[in-house]
């Protein structure tokens, strides 16, 4: 039923209408020949240089003959020489180079040669009798033509290596820095973990980078809680003075410190928990109070006073460099010191290597009984050389050398 409405249609249009038609369509399959054949017509476009000169020179050619081609642009083509085309633009361009035949310069292993050209760059570096091992590279790409006058340089490589615990990686490279080592390898590193050397380290042949991997660790140490001293009054003794009561126990504590490792080196320790498991005890020291006087004692040495000194109302020098407690004997006999001057009273024997001789001193007992008063350090007494006493006081008698006996004394050094 459609195609006789179609057929009835048809019968019942204007015959000039289907003149029109007809006309129109004739003349669009012309316009649709006439085009095709003008693009087929169309002149390739072609970008011609020679080999290691940047300068191009376009050329819109009929032509598909290399040769013609790099000819009509004025460069000449020798035998050896060779030519690549390379179609860029889905084909409707292309590139044209020129490889001249000759010599390149091939630098290698530090020394500079020249090669013949001619073939791809791989094979000119075969044929100089070089060959590549795994991990060099080359400056320019070896499936390229090699031509007159290019630069081939080869690096060889080395192998560097990177330890990480127990497994050692080797990287081969023609240089690279520690930190790119460790990271063409494919081996990460935490927040924390470090190199043993800054990443930034150029690495030589041989050269070993180390990883050092962050880890934390507890460990217990038991350690000593220092005593303190508790210091008391005491009237038995003079200012000054004091003496050990009771000697000080320490205590003990469990210590808990959290160690920070980079490899097998602790490098940071911290104490994160205390706990006392025995506590120290006190030590106990007397210190003096009685007030250290001998005034009104007749000094024993009448050795002239130096200009300017003074007693105190204690009985004591006014002003002295220092004082110290020791002990004293007494010895008599004459003869001479050993500094060199008569035995008299006045001059007492030290050990000069803790008062030296010509030393002035004042010395008086510590029991306030004897006032021995000014005197100087002028001889080596044998009771100082055994190591009992610091001074031996010279008297003109036995007698009162037994009378004086051994005591102990306050030794101001003036």
């Amino acid at each position: 039923m459609t195609n006789h409405a179609f057929s009835k249609l048809n019968r019942r249009r204007n015959p000039t209408i289907r003149r029109i038609l007809a006309g129109a369509i004739v003349s669009m399959t012309f316009a649709a020949s006439l085009t095709m054949s003008f693009s087929s017509l169309a002149a390739t476009v072609f970008h011609v240089r020679v080999a290691g000169d940047p300068a191009v020179t376009q050329v819109h050619t009929f032509r598909k003959d290399p040769v013609r081609i790099v000819n009509s642009v004025g460069v000449t083509v020798d035998e050896d020489d060779q030519i690549s085309v390379t179609p860029i633009n889905g084909g409707e361009n292309s590139n044209v180079v020129v490889y001249r035949s000759g010599k390149a310069a091939l630098d290698v292993d530090g020394e500079e040669r020249l090669v013949d050209t001619g073939v791809t760059v791989a094979d000119t570096i075969a044929d100089s009798g070089v060959t590549l091992a795994q991990g060099d590279t080359v400056n320019v790409d070896l499936a390229s033509l090699a031509y007159d006058g290019m630069e081939i340089s080869i690096e060889r490589a080395y192998d560097v290596f990177v330890q990480d615990g127990d497994d050692t990686y080797t990287y081969r490279t023609t240089g690279c820095k520690a930190g790119e080592a460790v990271y063409a390898l494919g081996l990460t590193l935490d927040e924390e973990d470090e190199l043993d050397v800054a990443p930034e380290t150029e690495l030589s042949e041989g050269d070993t980078v180390e990883i050092l991997r962050c880890a934390y660790d507890e460990r217990i140490e038991l350690e000593d809680v220092a005593h303190e001293t508790r210091y008391i009054d005491d009237d038995s003794l003079f200012e000054g003075q004091s003496r050990i009561v009771s000697a000080g126990v320490n205590g003990i504590e469990k210590v808990v410190y959290r160690d920070k490792l980079l490899g097998e080196n602790c490098v940071e320790s911290e104490a994160i928990r205390r706990d006392v498991i025995i506590e120290p005890v006190d030590a106990v020291k007397a210190v003096g109070t009685r007030v250290f006087s001998v005034s009104g004692k007749t000094p024993i040495s009448n050795l002239p006073l130096p200009e300017g000194f003074k007693l105190d109302q204690n009985g004591v020098p006014a002003s002295y460099k220092s004082c110290f407690d020791g002990v004293a004997t007494a010895y008599y006999g004459g003869g001479l010191t050993a500094s060199g001057v008569p035995a008299a009273v006045g001059y007492v024997a030290v050990d000069p290597k803790v008062i030296p001789y010509g030393t002035r001193l004042w010395v008086v007992s510590l029991d306030g009984q004897y006032v021995y008063g000014y005197a100087i350090a002028a001889d080596t007494g044998g009771f100082v050389k055994g190591g009992w006493a610091d001074m031996d006081l010279y008297m003109n008698t036995e007698g009162e050398c037994r009378n004086f006996g051994i005591r102990d004394v306050r030794i101001y050094i003036l």
